[in-house]
């Protein structure tokens, strides 16, 4: 029955057929030790046997809560309250009193026999009357020791069948648990390979992306320096923005001071030309002034013309100036916006290293977790190997006691014949 309830948990879809099993051979190990009870002589062996029969019944009571424990789907704990199952001394108990009963048996018979040649004796020294009387009582005496016999014989081969049935029922069961430790065992050595595959799996990822971490931080302080260019550039394009604003007003004011100096000529030019005019009137006095005249007239035609090419060489600077100005202005926008950009990149890939990290956190805690899972399921298939190599054992014993129990049916059958 102990092994009933271990095949349950290792196979807990099959409750149903072994919780028959299991009170089918309960019921028949009751039958038999109240028959092997009621046979019992020895005030002894009947106490023994009481205390067999209330051990029995406590040891079925922990089956069954084992069982439902199994049929619960709690199957850690009906492993815990099977392992303190003990039928051992159950066990020693009925084949002590078994054998003492066998042994008691063959004393029987040897009384049986002593006082059937005794008897025999007695018939060939008494008189016939003696003879009669003590043939009379070696008679009984010798069908109450064979009644005895044939009831204890009686109870021993319906035991023993009892037994023999329960045994071959057990070698079913340990064969079919031994089959399922084997499938099971199989199962958790692909598991295990699984797992290792896995693990190699989560180690190669894990270091792809430590390798990403890498070039993410590679690509991060590239930004910066980026970056920090963009700033420099930036605080550069802002200065030949002020220099040239500067520019613009010196060009200004060389403008303002030219076209000073074209107004001059112009008035020079007027005065040269009312000279000339005063010197004509003059006659011969006014010829040395209407030279003077000319020639003052000449400089202020040339300072006219000098004025207008500066102001024509100022109106270029200055559009020039506004030119550069405008440019200036698109590129310290241009500088800005390339700014931001750089700003948000180097954000980016500050996310992306912080996430690529967490990736590679992650892969480490995934693989040592798989290491530590295929660690102990390489301690679970050794176990599972160790189970399987007892289920075997535990078959082979039970073929073991079948025979011997077929043994042990054919010598009572034998010793029936005898007597």
């Amino acid at each position: 029955m102990a092994r009933i309830t271990r095949a349950a948990i290792v196979n807990p879809e099959q409750i149903d057929s072994y919780q028959s099993a299991y009170q089918d051979g309960f019921q028949r190990y009751q039958q038999a030790s109240i028959g092997i009870l009621d046979v019992l002589e020895n005030p002894e062996d009947k106490e023994k046997m009481q205390a067999v029969l209330a051990d029995g019944e406590s040891f079925a009571a922990v089956g069954e809560d084992v069982l439902s424990l199994v049929r619960a789907g709690q199957v850690e704990q009906a492993t815990q309250l099977v392992e303190n199952l003990r039928v051992s001394t159950l066990d020693s108990t009925t084949d002590a009193i078994l054998q003492e009963q066998l042994t008691l048996l063959n004393e029987k018979k040897r009384q049986a026999e002593a006082a059937g040649n005794a008897l025999l004796l007695i018939a060939v020294a008494g008189t016939l009357s003696a003879s009669a009387l003590t043939i009379v009582s070696g008679g009984l005496i010798t069908a109450g020791i064979s009644r005895a016999l044939q009831k204890s014989i009686g109870y021993i081969t319906t035991s023993s069948n009892e037994i023999a049935t329960t045994v071959e029922e057990q070698e079913q069961i340990a064969h079919q648990q031994a089959a399922s430790v084997n499938e099971t065992t199989t199962t958790m050595d692909e598991l295990e390979a699984s797992f290792r595959q896995s693990a190699e799996q989560a180690k190669a990822a894990a270091a792809a992306a430590r390798q990403a971490l890498e070039l993410t931080e590679g690509g991060n302080q590239a930004v910066g320096e980026n970056l920090e260019g963009m700033f420099m550039l930036e605080k550069k394009v802002g200065t030949i923005a002020e220099q040239m604003l500067q520019l613009s007003e010196q060009a200004q004011q060389i403008g303002s001071i030219s076209q000073l100096v074209s107004d001059i000529a112009s008035q020079t030019n007027m005065l040269a030309l009312n000279s000339s005019v005063e010197a004509v009137r003059a006659g011969e006095h006014g010829k040395g002034f209407t030279v003077v005249a000319n020639e003052i007239r000449k400089l202020a035609d040339q300072s006219q013309r000098s004025a207008d090419k500066i102001n024509e060489l100022v109106s270029q600077i200055q559009n020039a100036i506004s030119s550069t100005v405008m440019v200036t202005e698109e590129g310290t926008k241009t500088v800005s916006t390339g700014v931001d950009i750089a700003r948000r990149t180097e954000q980016a890939f500050a996310g992306a290293a912080d996430a690529v990290n967490r990736v590679v956190l992650n892969n480490q805690q995934i693989s040592l977790n798989l290491k530590q899972q295929l660690d102990g399921i390489q301690q679970i298939v050794q176990a599972m190997e160790t189970i399987n190599q007892g289920a075997k054992e535990a078959a082979s014993g039970i073929t073991q006691a079948k025979v011997g129990t077929q043994q042990l049916n054919e010598t009572a059958l034998n010793l029936k014949r005898l007597i």
